[in-house]
């Protein structure tokens, strides 16, 4: 029943679409690389001593948001690291910084200031995180590319990106391995349906967001950044954890993946974040239920094929 503890205090598991809180695996630890199962104070302890920890969620799964509070107030009451966020974009920077030294500053500022998508993000799953921010004092910082700055490098390529974005190096850890395994995801998040100058168009804006975080997180990393994103960034064997090991490859960092169980699929190794070794930890969690954009897709297309 962990899953309901975490989201007593905002109404409990079946009013936030929250199902299999009762699957054996949730709540429970992986360490990927040992398939064993971590205590949660032992992965904890893993957290405060990496200097960066990527917290890799699913956007809409609330019990995610909570458990990177959690780990935050953990790490926080140990260090001082930044909470470092893909809802802010990079440009908004100097906005955030100036809008922190103001007396009495709070989340709802901080959002103005980095000009937080409320609808596009959902400002109540993460105004905790930034409210914990503020109340302990950390930095936040923006990482993200903005959506005009990807359509700029899906258009132009690299050479599109801002300087000192993550440029010098996007094309360094890049092979053919990792190139057909992003292709395939953003095919199968595209329901199949992306043509091959769209599918190469995506592909480069994603490594590029990649870079970009990474850039912008590496400066932090003696202090310590928590860092809050989705999983796809977080997966180390193609994201952002690829290009910090070129920025800094002394620094420890963590990827945490945040995974919803299945029906069904009752060990770790049933889950290919674990089986293929996706992330360093792998934190499970229930499944929150979304609508199957796929099915939206098809209906779009049906309806727009019945109107001609």
């Amino acid at each position: 029943m962990l899953a309901c503890v975490v989201v007593a205090g905002i109404g409990g598991c079946a009013r936030h679409g929250l199902v299999l809180h009762d699957h054996p695996l949730v709540g429970h630890v992986i360490d990927v690389d040992a398939v064993r199962e971590l205590s949660l104070a032992d992965a904890m302890s893993r957290m405060v001593e990496s200097d960066a920890v990527l917290l890799g969620e699913t956007h809409d799964n609330p019990v995610h948001h909570h458990l990177q509070l959690q780990a935050l107030k953990s790490i926080a009451a140990r260090r001082t690291p930044v909470l470092a966020m893909e809802q802010f974009d990079s440009e908004h920077q100097p906005a955030l910084d100036a809008a922190s030294q103001q007396p009495g500053v709070d989340a709802e500022a901080l959002a103005d200031a980095g000009q937080f998508s409320r609808e596009g993000w959902g400002w109540p799953l993460y105004e905790p995180l930034v409210r914990e921010a503020v109340a302990r004092r950390l930095p936040v910082v923006a990482i993200n590319l903005s959506r005009g700055g990807a359509r700029a490098v899906a258009r132009e390529g690299f050479e599109g990106m801002p300087d000192g974005a993550g440029r010098d190096v996007v094309e360094q850890p890049w092979t053919p391995e990792r190139q057909k395994v992003l292709e395939e995801l953003i095919r199968v998040g595209h329901c199949g349906e992306v043509s091959p100058r769209v599918l190469k168009m995506i592909v480069t804006a994603q490594r590029s967001r990649d870079a970009v975080m990474a850039e912008r997180i590496a400066p932090h990393l003696d202090s310590g950044a928590v860092v809050i994103l989705g999983a796809g960034h977080a997966r180390r064997d193609l994201a952002v954890p690829v290009y910090l090991e070129r920025l800094a490859p002394e620094a420890r960092v963590l990827s945490v993946g945040l995974v919803e169980v299945r029906e069904g699929a009752y060990s770790p190794r049933d889950y290919p974040a674990v089986r293929d070794g996706l992330f360093d930890l792998v934190w499970f969690t229930p499944q929150f239920v979304r609508p199957d954009p796929c099915e939206r897709m098809s209906k779009a297309a049906m309806s727009k094929a019945m109107a001609k």
